[in-house]
């Protein structure tokens, strides 16, 4: 996968849910990427089957852990206007206890090379583990110089669509937060717009209804308007009401990168939603009902998680749910 630094999903791409994507053409890193793609949803289908309950994966569980850190910089050597002489394209990301030298730092030239090296490099290998620490270590050189122009906005976004599309929210946080510091700094530059969406979708993974109140009351009326912002606010709307049907829908018809965020609670809201059709539904509800409600795909994908959730048939052929049997834990 190349990795964009700009909105995916332009015009004439379609959506997860067959819907046509927003936007115009756009320009990546080094080319043009959609993760909308059927190899992407595929892809991403194929993870919740395998991992239904992510609580199992490290990954994940890492990322809970550290879902309530704000996001930011643990360097702070920027007052010197240290401009950097080091040419190397790779460099560790180490955590400095004192101002580097010169020759420990990439100067700007050097560091948009190390960009397209470093793309390149995850095209190929798709190795997170390497990238994320070369990433780091070229917004560490970055903050150390004080560079907030253009190009650091195309690397924090860069770094943080990279990782969304592993699910790493901690340093997805990060860039985020960031992002927030360069845009009003950078006018046009970047998309501020597709980056407020996920914002907005962060706050509900983290559950944090204040500060998602508080973004959407001080979007502008041109902001309200933009269709990647108008999809972050009717998740939100959806998620705090408790509408499981619409949130689903919205779901399965998340634009641009969206959908990854959105993995990243869309399970949480899975067994809330169950718990609530349980109680609802009683004696019994038909697991085609419950397929198309929680957005599943299919019923084979959906029996998967019955199935973790050990949830009671009422018949061998397990077409549907004894809801008085059935307990569902969240």
């Amino acid at each position: 996968a190349v990795v964009s630094t700009q909105s995916t999903g332009g015009r004439g791409q379609k959506g997860r849910g067959g819907k046509q994507g927003g936007g115009g053409d756009q320009q990546s890193c080094i080319g043009n990427i959609s993760f909308d793609t059927d190899e992407k949803k595929e892809g991403r289908a194929s993870r919740f089957k395998k991992e239904i309950f992510s609580g199992g994966s490290d990954t994940i569980s890492t990322m809970m852990q550290s879902a309530n850190k704000t996001g930011g910089e643990d360097y702070h050597f920027s007052d010197g206007h240290l401009i950097g002489t080091m040419t190397s394209l790779e460099k560790p990301y180490l955590r400095l206890n004192c101002a580097p030298s010169a020759d420990q730092v990439r100067p700007e030239h050097i560091l948009v090379k190390s960009l397209t090296h470093v793309v390149t490099r995850w095209k190929k290998d798709q190795n997170y583990t390497f990238v994320c620490e070369q990433l780091k270590s070229i917004r560490q050189d970055l903050i150390i110089q004080d560079i907030k122009n253009a190009f650091a906005v195309k690397v924090y976004e860069c770094h943080a669509r990279i990782a969304l599309e592993r699910l790493d929210t901690t340093e997805y946080n990060q860039c985020q937060t960031r992002l927030m510091d360069l845009y009003p700094q950078n006018p046009g530059q970047g998309n501020p717009e597709e980056f407020t969406t996920y914002r907005i979708l962060y706050y509900v993974y983290i559950k944090n209804t204040s500060d998602a109140m508080k973004a959407i009351a001080r979007l502008t009326a041109a902001e309200k308007d933009n269709e990647d912002i108008r999809f972050g606010v009717a998740v939100f709307n959806a998620w705090s009401s408790r509408n499981y049907y619409r949130f689903f829908r919205l779901y399965l018809d998340a634009p641009k990168m969206s959908g990854y965020l959105m993995d990243t609670f869309v399970q949480r809201e899975r067994n809330n939603a169950m718990q609530c059709l349980v109680k609802a539904y009683k004696p019994a509800i038909s697991v085609a009902k419950v397929t198309a409600t929680l957005g599943y795909p299919d019923t084979e994908t959906a029996m998967v998680y019955l199935d973790e959730l050990n949830v009671v048939f009422t018949n061998p052929s397990k077409t549907a749910i004894d809801c008085k049997k059935t307990t569902i834990e969240t």
